[in-house]
């Protein structure tokens, strides 16, 4: 039996812990039921600084830290959102790094979703390696970590005994990687259909937002990012945008990289591809439509563009993410109204 720690601190993300507990849980019902016995699995364990961690109306009960008695180590998300706590967050495992690097050298597995990765980042033990974390994060994850290798391409990456997960119920499919390494890739899949988790969910590429975006203080660059959002839909050239704004190129590539990370012929293209994404989201408009709308003209060049900032194709972006209006089966006409009122 596999004993898992979890662990938990103030702060700390109700449902990533119980969400955690209820998985395993299932594990172990479904093996009882398949098996005939009362044999478990996983066993669940809350460990951290502090014996009482209150939330809300919920107080859980937490046992000392001791490493050396579980197998694997699951960090959760914390209620943390800005530079401040993230910091605090990141400090939250370092006087554990002496253990949990026994823990690696005994053949142990450490896993961290959600900002918790920037808990396990904290001790040191992903520098040189690749990770996930939170996508609406990652400029505060480079800043703060930049020897670790950042991936936003995958939901769950794996890396030597570590595992790392992306933006809140990740954790689901970092539990199902458990499990697959655990059990078996049958055993996993069967899981999976139980939890009605998509075992096929692999990246967080198509749920990425600029609304989340860090804020800045730079009032020209402000400026700028409004006239680009503005004029989407024209043919907007980096010496064009420069002089509109009265600098050199270099100075304009110089401030976006400073407060953005990155160019500002790459922010356009990501002001009109998260435009798109609203248009598909919200409209029946046709993906030439839309692709018009943000200032493209040839649809198999969108269609690429597209699937690199979303691995998925317009088309299939649409089917994961529109609402469908939901349809009233029993229309009440206008004089039942008035008689109902």
């Amino acid at each position: 039996m596999k004993r898992i720690g979890i662990w938990v601190n103030h702060d700390i993300v109700m449902s990533s812990v119980t969400g955690v507990v209820d998985f395993f849980t299932f594990c172990n019902k479904y093996w009882q039921l398949i098996q005939q016995s009362d044999q478990s699995l996983f066993e669940t364990v809350l460990i951290g600084p502090n014996p009482l961690v209150q939330h809300g109306a919920f107080s859980l009960k937490v046992e000392p830290v001791d490493f050396g008695s579980i197998d694997i180590l699951l960090i959760p998300g914390f209620y943390a959102y800005n530079p401040k706590d993230l910091v605090r967050v990141s400090q939250e495992l370092q006087p554990y790094t002496a253990e949990l690097q026994a823990m690696l050298a005994e053949g142990k597995w450490l896993g961290a979703f959600c900002n918790g990765t920037f808990a396990l980042a904290g001790t040191g033990l992903l520098n040189g390696l690749q990770s996930t974390s939170v996508w609406f994060f990652k400029d505060y994850f480079r800043q703060m970590f930049p020897r670790v290798k950042l991936d936003l391409q995958q939901l769950v990456i794996q890396q030597q005994t570590i595992l790392t997960g992306g933006a809140t119920t990740s954790y689901l499919n970092l539990c199902l990687r458990f499990v697959e390494l655990c059990m078996d890739t049958a055993f996993a899949q069967q899981m999976a259909k139980i939890m009605l988790t998509d075992p096929n969910r692999t990246s967080q590429l198509p749920y990425l937002s600029l609304q989340l975006a860090p804020q800045h203080k730079d009032a020209k660059l402000a400026e700028i990012q409004q006239y680009l959002q503005a004029h989407l839909a024209e043919a907007v050239t980096l010496e064009q945008l420069a002089d509109q704004f009265a600098m050199t190129p270099r100075t304009l590539i110089r401030r976006f990289k400073q407060h953005l990370d990155e160019t500002p012929m790459a922010y356009l293209q990501r002001l009109r591809i998260e435009r798109a994404k609203s248009l598909l989201e919200n409209t029946l408009w046709t993906a030439e439509e839309i692709m018009q709308q943000v200032g493209y003209e040839d649809i198999s060049s969108f269609r690429k563009l597209f699937a690199h900032y979303t691995s998925l194709t317009p088309k299939a972006y649409r089917q994961k993410f529109m609402f469908e209006p939901q349809i009233d089966c029993c229309p009440v006409s206008g004089r039942e109204r008035e008689s109902a009122a």
